[in-house]
């Protein structure tokens, strides 16, 4: 049976280790200690935790709570979101991923040698297991390329008092603080430069700029030690290779001001059991490989946009804004002109990776396979083909339905991609 070796214990290495396990794969998963914190989960990411069979999250999760507080450019922040004790969180989704036949390892790693289909695996213990493939989810570790060096500093307390569950997110001249509020427990966290001011003073330093902050440590005590992450976004620059798959943190890590770390690690586990399913099968290394590396370079390409917007946003109220927005806009790459063309690509085809024909347009360069399920290509040399094509004909060629059929014909217009000589064959009139 193939054996395949899982680093890490959180949601990414979770999620794959137990996808991977339901399939029938033997899956080792090394564990280690989980940073004490909270996180902030959006409805899809619940989502996204439920359809991986994590559904029995109830005890672990509060919410949904309101979401507030206010951004410097005056606009309020509103929405909700879900709470989650990232021990609690970790133990769960451990849980979870055992459960489905993973058999976990509480070890660190040492070394990774040997090179697809049979590394070595070496750990801190001294053990050494094989697997055909191994998937690195350790987090934010390695050569990287990064956005500006910020840090989180999280601190927990007790009230006083129960107060109302929620979070809200304040910016400051020097960063910004997120206050979660859960029955008497709080948590602040503060992120700013590493090197602006000592650490230790940043809670009070904060306080002085915020009222809501004094207001919700009011007769608070602390609870535990505080803890220190790094919060800027970061993408893996080690050497891509055939069966060594990174994914979550591992592979690109968000700034969590502008994304949910864990959705994005839910998201990349599902392409890394896609990929090792797809190496299993037989499928060329080189295109898995190709596929991960481009997927986490359009990844970047976005956490380090949307980075720049956040930022730029509070740009009014301190220098902090406007030098972390340039920073993040320096990553940036000056887009390079693309043409409309069909290219032969790897994709995500349901659970596996494999070469199929897209459409690239200057707005989709890594391609468009399908929309609604219709291949786009295929519907593009059907019209050429025909050249006087119903929608009910058309859905009965592509075994699609004719609604499907028309969104796709719909999209080709929309992105300019509809051949010119069958502008007007495919309608909404039939």
């Amino acid at each position: 049976m193939t054996h395949v070796a899982v680093i890490g214990g959180g949601p990414a290495g979770c999620a794959v280790a137990r996808r991977l396990a339901l399939g029938g794969i033997r899956v080792t998963q090394f564990v280690s200690g989980t940073v004490a914190g909270r996180e902030g989960l959006s409805r899809r990411t619940c989502e996204l935790l439920r359809e991986d069979g994590f559904g029995d999250l109830a005890a672990v999760l509060t919410g949904p709570v309101p979401r507030g507080g206010h951004w410097g450019s005056g606009r309020s922040v509103a929405g909700e979101e879900w709470l989650a004790d990232r021990e609690q969180l970790a133990a769960e989704m451990r849980a979870g991923a055992a459960a489905a036949g993973a058999v976990m390892r509480d070890d660190l790693i040492e070394g990774i040698a040997g090179d697809y289909p049979e590394f070595r695996v070496r750990t801190r213990s001294g053990a050494e297991v094989t697997a055909t493939a191994v998937v690195d989810a350790r987090g934010r570790r390695g050569a990287e390329l990064h956005g500006p060096t910020l840090l989180a500093l999280g601190q927990g307390f007790r009230t006083a008092a129960p107060l109302p569950s929620g979070t809200a997110i304040h910016p400051m001249s020097w960063g910004w603080c997120w206050i979660v509020r859960n029955g008497p427990q709080l948590w602040i966290q503060l992120a700013g430069q590493p090197g602006d001011g000592r650490p230790e003073g940043w809670l009070a330093r904060a306080a002085r700029e915020l009222p809501e902050l004094v207001s919700a440590l009011k007769g608070a005590v602390s609870i535990g030690e505080p803890v220190a992450r790094p919060s800027h976004a970061r993408r893996s620059i080690a050497p891509a290779q055939p069966g060594l798959i990174r994914t979550g943190d591992a592979a690109v890590g968000l700034d969590p001001l502008s994304g949910q770390g864990v959705y994005e690690a839910l998201r990349g586990a599902r392409v890394a059991a896609a990929a090792v399913r797809s190496l299993i099968d037989g499928v060329d290394p080189a295109v898995v490989t190709r596929f991960l590396t481009e997927r986490d370079d359009a990844l970047w390409e976005r956490v380090v946009s949307t980075a720049a917007a956040f930022y730029a946003e509070n740009t009014g109220i301190g220098a902090f804004w406007s030098n972390t927005a340039a920073a993040y806009r320096a990553l940036e790459r000056s887009p390079v002109p693309i043409a409309t063309a069909i290219e032969r690509r790897p994709v995500l085809d349901g659970d596996r990776i494999r070469e199929r024909d897209v459409l690239v347009t200057a707005a989709q360069p890594r391609g468009v396979w399908q929309v609604d399920g219709v291949s786009v290509v295929a519907l593009i040399h059907y019209i050429q083909r025909v050249g006087n094509a119903t929608p009910s004909a058309a859905a009965a060629e592509l075994a699609r339905p004719q609604a499907a059929v028309l969104a796709a014909a719909r999209w080709l217009r929309e992105s300019g991609a509809w051949p010119d000589r069958v502008s007007q064959v495919i309608s909404a009139g039939g």
